[in-house]
């Protein structure tokens, strides 16, 4: 196995990094976190970097070595992430990059990518089919630059685990989100080199655990197909190098579900301000349901990427304030006659419990015909008893139930 040159990577980003061209990202210590978790819990902000996400670290070295080697043209498939860091990585260095996304790519990311310079090309309905199209455009002079299967790329992204240990050199705990694995590749390999005590701790989407499959399967695996909110970590197979630096230098793969994702975006957005997408903050979901136990130790999670569709976000932290009872569902059967809705709805106002949707059940055929269901969609202070609401409305003369209502970690 070939050892990245980490020193020269980390010398050549450190240079860009004096310039204002990439960023030396923040290592932030989340009170909050530390007081769940019971230890000491940074949080590596590459949701702040250049790009959106670590991507042009890789993209940056890798570009910089193989320019040496003759190339001025590279050429690569990504609907994301990836796709970015590479044009950026050429518009700093003056050469050209094609990118070859997936027809069904957001346009967002695609006008993104185009205006850091590169060439889009827009192939097929998957990241696969994108990359078989990107294979076929590759000439002589081209350089095919992968997201992740590259001994360039992976000491690119190894100057994230550089930069903890300069940050705190004592280090117990890195937690890292995997995909390809070039991410997670680099950091352990950085940070095991100048701290072998250290745990390195993978996590996959629970809808995407082609790593995590892999190691306990003993073998590289391929998943059917992926299903998750984390599409930057929706890979379906490993790399051959990143696998051979995973199963060296990383010591356990562990698995959130979109749920858990969820949660963590909401709780980085609230308590941090910090905007994750669902790859970059499946990390903190690992530590948020002690999956990764942290207890008495110094843990840094890190936040890779903050590129999240707008609409996503929205659904995403809607769903996550359902699971955590911030917004109730209250359903009754009132009678079907005027006044009988701003009634309740004034019991409601009473318990500073805003309505942000409401709508009637008519059309039940169980539903007794001079009655109707009505359902009222609310944001509840987060230290409300709705039990007590559900009280008031009984003393107005109106039955109502709770309807989904969750809390971090079930029902």
């Amino acid at each position: 196995m070939s050892e990245p040159p980490l020193e020269e990577a980390a010398k050549i980003i450190g240079e860009q990094q004096r310039r204002g061209l990439i960023h030396r990202t923040p290592l932030l210590r989340s009170e909050s976190l530390s007081r769940l978790q019971g230890g000491e819990v940074y949080l590596k902000l590459e949701a702040l970097q250049k790009t959106g996400s670590f991507k042009i670290r890789g993209a940056y070295y890798a570009m910089y070595k193989y320019i040496q080697e003759g190339f001025r043209k590279f050429i690569t498939a990504s609907a994301g992430n990836h796709a970015q860091g590479v044009a950026y990585a050429a518009q700093l260095h003056g050469v050209k990059a094609v990118v070859v996304m997936p027809s069904t790519t957001p346009w967002l990311k695609v006008k993104k990518t185009m205006d850091y310079g590169a060439e889009v090309v827009l192939h097929g309905e998957s990241y696969y089919e994108a990359e078989k199209k990107a294979l076929e455009l590759v000439t002589p002079d081209t350089k095919f630059l992968h997201a992740y299967n590259d001994i360039y790329v992976i000491a690119g992204q190894g100057t994230i685990g550089v930069e903890v240990v300069e940050d705190l050199g004592d280090v117990d705990v890195v937690v890292v989100p995997i995909g390809g694995g070039g991410l997670i590749s680099g950091i352990a390999y950085a940070v095991k080199r100048a701290r072998p005590s250290a745990k390195i701790y993978g996590v996959q989407a629970a809808g995407a655990p082609s790593v995590y499959r892999s190691l306990r399967e003993g073998r590289i695996v391929t998943l059917d197909r992926v299903d998750t909110i984390a599409d930057g970590i929706a890979v379906k197979r490993p790399g051959e190098i990143t696998m051979e630096f995973i199963e060296r230098y990383v010591d356990d793969v562990v698995l959130v579900d979109d749920n858990e994702i969820a949660d963590a975006i909401y709780f980085l957005a609230e308590r941090t301000r910090v905007i994750a997408e669902g790859a970059g903050a499946a990390s903190v979901a690992a530590l948020m349901t002690g999956k990764v136990d942290v207890r008495g130790r110094k843990a840094v999670a890190v936040v890779s990427g903050g590129n999240i569709d707008a609409t996503i976000l929205v659904r995403v932290l809607n769903k996550a304030m359902a699971r955590q009872g911030r917004i109730v569902k209250f359903v009754g059967e009132v009678p079907d006659r005027p006044g009988m809705l701003a009634a309740a709805a004034s019991v409601l106002a009473e318990h500073g419990v805003n309505v942000i949707d409401v709508y009637h059940e008519r059309y039940d055929p169980h539903q007794r015909p001079n009655y109707v269901e009505l359902v009222f969609v609310t944001e509840v202070p987060g230290n409300l008893d709705v039990g007590r609401v559900l009280r008031g409305l009984e003393e107005r003369g109106f039955k109502f139930k709770i309807s989904q209502v969750f809390a971090i970690g079930g029902r």
